[in-house]
């Protein structure tokens, strides 16, 4: 048997060994042994592959709507008073990988139809802002960006102010003296990011200056939005060579702290489950492993009785091992694969957006999540056949019988 058995015929005698020819209640083992690996595997994918998704989302998002980089003076976070920086600046870091727009930010009071107020930030911005995500986002899309009448608010504002595209909003800036200005809205958006939608409101680059007392050639803030896989620091120090040392570029990490602190504290939770998730399911896995090995032990007998060498055996646990976690893993991965499709397509998993900050489930497909499983079902499937390797049991049983 030793010379006779090839690797392909060992794989056969390890798969009927595994299932249990005529053996139901060994077959009922194997079902659960199987169950259990999908149960693990599929929920450890879903973890790795929602975490990501919701990551990509909420940072995609933010980068989308602000920009991932901000050019304003040194001090701008704790002035009263916004300070101006030249456009031309700002204009000049506009390149392949970078597109540069000028802003204003103001905290004001949008007031609706009745007596209804909301605090809102009224970023001001000239008509290249149209572009992009915002593209998208907002409709119908603002023609003749110019002037000073016009607002754009989400549609979120638009139903706690009862405003509709054509109606007047008031406007109120607390300077001193408080000013006001009645403007028409001319666009609803809605950019699916609770922090941006509930808050933010946009008017034409003119207004902010002349509320400042400003001309055209200044601004507070610029936006450079560049793609989410650059790398923000490099970039950053690399267009600070190109600015006046007064200004400074801020990532927007440092801008919205507590958004990327809370995704920060969802990965360490992340982790945590993972490991629980990993420890759980091995003991359950190499438990019922386990009893399926002992109840083959009279054939692994009968196999080292006919000649059968030591990494002859080994190969037999070995296979069982990898039949087993391979279809378990694969179930678990297609169960998960299809309700990600589904909740891309219907997105009918629905969330609560003052908590989550996202109306619905994100689906991102991370291809490098189903490879890390991957790895972790095949060192599964060593740890397996290791702990069931059957040679010493033989030995010890085969000199008893000598």
């Amino acid at each position: 048997m030793a010379s006779a058995l090839s690797a392909l015929q060992i794989g056969r005698l390890g798969w009927r060994l595994l299932l249990g020819q005529g053996l139901r209640r060994q077959r009922l083992i194997f079902f659960l042994h199987i169950g259990s690996i999908a149960l693990g595997s599929g929920s450890a994918l879903l973890i790795l592959v929602l975490f990501h998704s919701f990551q990509r989302a909420i940072v995609g998002y933010l980068y989308g709507a602000v920009g991932a980089l901000w050019v304003r003076a040194y001090g701008e976070e704790q002035e009263s008073r916004p300070l101006p920086i030249e456009k031309r600046y700002v204009q000049a870091l506009a390149g392949t990988l970078v597109r540069a727009e000028p802003a204003i930010h103001l905290p004001v009071l949008l007031q609706g139809k009745g007596e209804r107020y909301e605090g809102v930030q009224l970023i001001s911005v000239a008509s290249s802002w149209w572009q992009g995500r915002w593209a998208e986002w907002v409709r119908p899309l603002p023609q003749a960006w110019l002037g000073e009448g016009k607002i754009v608010i989400s549609r979120k504002l638009s139903q706690r102010l009862a405003l509709q595209i054509g109606d007047k909003a008031t406007v109120v800036w607390l300077a001193d003296p408080p000013r006001l200005r009645r403007l028409t809205v001319v666009g609803l958006y809605e950019a699916r990011l609770d922090e941006i939608d509930r808050q933010v409101a946009f008017v034409p680059l003119e207004l902010g200056q002349r509320l400042l007392g400003w001309d055209s050639t200044h601004i507070q803030i610029g936006h450079l939005f560049v793609d989410s896989s650059q790398d923000l620091n490099q970039l950053a120090e690399a267009l600070s060579q190109r600015i006046p040392i007064t200004y400074e570029i801020t990532p927007l990490t440092a801008i919205f702290p507590d958004i990327f602190d809370w995704l920060g504290l969802i990965r360490q939770n992340v982790q945590l489950i993972l490991l629980l998730v990993g420890v759980v399911s091995f003991f359950t896995v190499a438990a019922a492993f386990l009893v399926l090995q002992m109840a083959q032990r009279l054939r692994y007998e009968v196999c080292a009785a006919l000649g059968a060498r030591s990494w002859q055996l080994w190969s037999l646990a070995l296979y069982q091992a990898l039949f087993s976690v391979a279809i378990g893993v694969g179930l678990g991965a297609g169960l998960v694969s299809l309700f990600l499709l589904s909740q891309q397509v219907w997105e009918w998993v629905r969330l609560d957006p003052e908590n989550y900050l996202l109306s619905t489930l994100p689906v991102y497909w991370d291809w490098r999540a189903y490879g890390y499983v991957g790895a972790g079902a095949l060192g599964l499937a060593v740890g397996l056949a290791a702990l069931a390797y059957p040679y010493r049991r033989i030995v010890r049983i085969l000199s008893q019988v000598e």
